[in-house]
């Protein structure tokens, strides 16, 4: 299989062992980092402790560690490493402290903004390379099955291929998007039947999962700024996606794998390549490898790794559920360009119907040449595309230039009568155009030679050739489209579409960000003392659950109710007030005024006195175990 970029961050934010085990209570150092030295010493001191670290980061003492724990535990930290970013769920998030595999540090508990009801479980980044090979052999033991055929051979680029033929669909106006704002379901099958990104939805909104909820194909264009948001549709960007070209399809690629980690929220990907690599020729199971909380999250894994050409997928009758297996690695993997410049080539065939035949083997460039003059339809084994009036006119209105059409239909020799009858369509899209842009005219010619011999003023102006020049009376201009509209007329101007896509760049970053690292910060836990044997109980999935809801004022009271009844706390997103900042606080309630300015009166742990927080301040909620 291909190489993923090495050493990535696949634990939940960037917790340093040595910065977790000075939050430790003394006694849970002797008890679990230091109980080798033995002895009656109850006396700490930071000399002590870093040397004691300084030992137990060391790879063989890693591995003993890894290696002393019991069968079931093993498996259990593998699976916490293979979560990576997203954690793995605990059976008692509430009790954390009596989770067996927490004494042994390789692993930390931590909580977001749910508070401890939500803890889950993470792996330290510095520890999983030397635990790696251990994790994957107990991930293989647990979760391999029979043997697999091993699918045909794919070619490395082809996920950028999948990128480039998005990105022709943006440039002919083809990634529309519903009322609901998710894609249309025109332009959702035209690219499930161009691409190979099983994460493809219509959704307009994300139900939790991480990433962009259109898919990662998608959410990545967006993230590199390829395409940009134009709210009734994705248009191409024409700018970032030429300097996205004229790098090498293994920088491009890289960068691929690196926004994949995001997308899935840190997921141990190095870990799933030595896991893939043990397993090589064997199934793998997606229900045996994780608990069953974990499977939509794995499965998700799984879309993603196979978008990228490392696995190949498929359903098992039994309870097995979703099965995956590694792909045939190829030779050379990690040169994708040096690959390419091997591959022989086979020629683009442009049919005398206007079909056209694109051979699967050819460059994400090429195939995004295609765009200029004709439309993808779909990819069985060649991908197959159509030269049509609306794909001439799409591409003028963009602002490419004729020259290049014709060039391209004479270096791939179309037959006589699709060369000439794109040019009949050239000629009657160039017949005439509607501007509402700014206009210079002059009607003396002298003006005119005067104009154009000022440098400064000649590089803010186009010259447009046009026979008579018409103003359109105000209100009148509906009429005058829909006119010009059915006698056949194109109005659109050459370049009209380009420039949208310029004023799009400015508003940009120069790298667009977000998309895949909007992250709750998760903070260790190390209070080990304080968890009460019989937590008060949470109703959960509904409004006095602890994952965060935004409710109104009437329901608000009643969650406020709730706690106070059942002695909980409440997790507050807070939007600020004259004495409190805006931020996400866990706090005890105490009292609730329903007046006129709702307000709930609460302290906050470790800060003395009450505060009030307003409940028209409140922009989500929750309740939580105090």
């Amino acid at each position: 299989m291909h190489e993923f970029m090495a050493e990535h961050i696949n634990a939940g934010g960037k917790t340093q062992f040595r910065e977790y085990v000075g939050g430790l209570p003394h006694q849970w150092i002797f008890d679990n980092l230091m109980a080798e030295a033995g002895g009656e010493r109850r006396i700490l001191s930071s000399a002590m402790i870093k040397e004691a670290v300084t030992k137990f980061v060391a790879r063989a003492s890693l591995t003993v560690r890894f290696k002393g724990l019991p069968p079931g535990l093993r498996l259990r930290c593998a699976q916490v490493y293979l979560t990576g970013g997203a954690g793995l769920g605990m059976d008692d998030p509430v009790a954390y402290a009596d989770d067996p595999l927490l004494p042994s540090l390789l692993v930390f508990a931590a909580q977001n903004g749910e508070g401890i009801s939500g803890a889950r479980l993470f792996g330290f980044d510095e520890f999983e390379p030397a635990l790696r090979p251990l994790m994957a052999e107990a991930l293989a033991e647990a979760g391999a099955g029979g043997e697999c055929a091993p699918p045909a051979p794919v070619y490395l680029w082809r996920p950028l291929n999948d990128i480039a033929a998005l990105c022709s669909m943006a440039a002919q106006g083809q990634l529309t998007r519903s009322v609901h704002g998710g894609l249309s379901r025109s332009a959702l099958n035209t690219l499930k039947r161009l691409t190979h990104d099983p994460t493809l939805t219509g959704k307009s909104v994300s139900d939790g999962e991480p990433g962009h909820p259109a898919g990662f194909l998608i959410g990545f264009c967006l993230e590199e700024g390829l395409i940009a948001d134009a709210v009734t549709e994705y248009r191409l960007n024409r700018h970032r996606f030429a300097a996205w070209s004229d790098k090498s399809m293994k920088e491009r690629l890289n960068r691929l794998t690196t926004c994949a980690l995001g997308f899935l929220g840190g997921f141990g990907l190095n870990l799933a390549r030595d896991l893939l690599g043990r397993c090589e020729g064997r199934w793998l199971s997606v229900n045996s490898l994780v608990p069953e909380s974990e499977w939509l999250a794995l499965a998700r894994a799984v879309c993603v790794m196979e978008f990228l050409g490392y696995v190949h997928s498929g359903h098992s009758h039994s309870s097995s559920g979703v099965r995956f297996a590694a792909c045939k690695p190829v030779d050379g993997a990690d040169d994708a360009d040096r690959l390419f410049a091997k591959e022989p080539k086979r020629d683009t065939v442009v049919m005398s119907d206007f079909s056209v035949v694109i051979p699967q083997e050819v460059s994400p460039a090429e195939l995004f040449e295609f765009s200029k003059i004709g439309v993808l339809l779909g990819f069985d084994k060649v991908y197959k595309g159509q030269i049509t009036k609306d794909s001439i006119s799409n591409a003028l209105s963009a602002g490419i230039d004729s020259g290049e059409m014709r060039g391209w239909l004479g270096e791939r020799r179309a037959a006589a009568n699709v060369v000439k009858t794109v040019d009949e369509w050239i000629r009657e899209f160039s017949r005439l155009y509607v501007n509402t842009g700014s206009a210079l005219l002059t009607s003396d010619e002298k003006v005119t030679r005067q104009i154009a011999s000022i440098e400064q003023l000649r590089k803010h102006l186009v010259e447009v050739s046009a026979h008579t020049v018409f103003r359109i009376r105000p209100g009148s201009e509906h009429k005058v489209l829909d006119i010009l509209d059915k006698l056949g007329f194109d109005t659109r101007e050459p370049g009209e579409l380009s420039d949208i896509s310029v004023r799009h760049e400015e508003k940009l970053p120069a790298v667009y960000t977000g998309l895949f690292t909007d992250r709750e910060e998760w903070r260790p836990l190390t209070d080990f003392s304080l968890i009460p044997d019989t937590p008060p109980p949470v109703m959960r999935w509904t409004k006095y659950s602890a994952e965060l809801k935004a409710l109104g004022i009437n329901e608000m009271i009643q969650v406020v109710d709730y706690a106070l009844l059942t002695g909980n706390a409440l997790t507050i997103d807070y939007d600020g007030s004259a004495s409190i900042q805006q931020s996400i606080y866990t706090v005890v309630p105490l009292s609730i005024d329903k007046g006129i300015d709702a307000a709930v009166e609460a302290e906050i742990p470790c800060v003395r006195g009450r505060k009030q927080f307003y409940l028209n301040k409140i922009k989500r909620i929750g309740v939580v175990a105090k």
